[in-house]
């Protein structure tokens, strides 16, 4: 199949462009080449899978359209070019928009009228569920816990988007499921919880696993948001590149596939005890302060994966020990280098 995989030279899309071309397709890649570590992850796809990047900002709809008009027709469009920094958000709200929800709006209009046949499928986000205020939480020595969701959170949960990043996000996911539901294209919106996995470049208030693991093994203290008892769901970058492939084969027209992505109850983790698994597993002391918890973070978000699951019979197959072995290893070969 021919993909275009606008943020291709992100951390998801890195994973997921090889992944393809190691599974035979073709692969075209757009990025605007303004995250943290493109250049790495740039030069990697090009030595080993022979791919240069197209700089496109998918906010600027000429530049795309100019883009389009120089290529034939894409059975996939991946899109998951996106700004996905909430404080970024806070600090650019016009700029977040831009890019997330215009971005994402010049993609399918695109589609509609020149190629409907064509599948897209955008990265969404869990934070289109809000806060989670009003869900009843337990706590125990080491994590928050939803007792009312015990296989995690469903489609079913009210929409509720807070902040610029999970309003902008919010109005992609909806445009998504209504190009489907108006002009029959067929298209799917990933609601993921947190990613991780190779060719990742963390930031404080992004990647946060990889951030962690990274402040642990280069000794420096660790200043949290909250006391470290907030749960993730950890699905691993490579499980979710086989999902898009699955995805393809299987959305339909006229349908909203607006899905819950993540690695489900048996991959979820606190801070405190990735903490607690860095302590026993190396040996070492992570040291960290606790402080205010984030507006509007979510004290457990774990996706249940039971509708993704139905579609496409995707299941995660990366556990969190060799998941994060694979992560540790990583960062120990690069210590003290960031």
């Amino acid at each position: 199949m021919r993909w275009l995989v606008t943020g291709g030279v992100g951390f998801i899309g890195t994973n997921l462009v090889t992944h393809l071309v190691e599974t035979g397709n073709d692969v075209v890649i757009i990025d605007d080449m303004s995250r943290i570590g493109v250049d790495l992850n740039a030069k990697f796809l090009k030595e080993k899978l022979g791919i240069k990047p197209n700089k496109i900002d998918v906010s600027r709809n000429d530049d795309l359209l100019t883009f389009f008009r120089t290529q034939s027709k894409f059975d996939v469009i991946a899109h998951l070019a996106g700004q996905v920094s909430l404080l970024e958000s806070i600090n650019d709200p016009m700029r977040d928009f831009a890019i997330n929800a215009q971005g994402t709006l010049n993609i399918l209009n695109h589609i509609r009228m020149t190629s409907d046949e064509t599948i897209v499928l955008g990265m969404s986000s869990n934070k289109l569920y809000g806060d989670l205020n009003k869900i009843r939480f337990s706590e125990t020595d080491t994590r928050y816990v939803a007792t009312e969701w015990p296989n995690g959170f469903n489609e079913s949960l009210p929409l509720d988007f807070h902040g610029p990043y999970g309003c902008s996000k919010g109005v992609a996911d909806q445009y998504l499921a209504d190009f489907s539901r108006t002009y029959g294209l067929r298209t799917a919106s990933l609601r993921q919880s947190s990613v991780y996995g190779p060719h990742q470049h963390p930031r404080s208030d992004q990647g946060w696993v990889t951030h962690l693991v990274t402040e642990a093994i280069n000794g420096r203290e660790i200043q949290l948001n909250g006391i470290g008892k907030q749960v993730r769901d950890l699905l691993h970058a490579v499980d979710l590149a086989k999902l898009f492939v699955l995805l393809a084969e299987n959305v339909q027209a006229f349908s909203t596939h607006q899905l819950n992505v993540g690695g489900g109850q048996s991959n979820s983790l606190s801070i405190l005890e990735l903490f607690s698994r860095l302590e026993q597993t190396l040996g070492i002391k992570v040291m960290f302060k606790t402080g205010p918890e984030r507006p509007s973070d979510q004290k457990v978000f774990i996706s249940d994966n039971s509708a993704v699951t139905a579609l496409t019979g995707w299941q995660p197959e990366i556990n969190l020990d060799f998941g994060l072995s694979q992560l540790v290893e990583s960062v120990q070969s690069k210590k003290h280098t960031v």
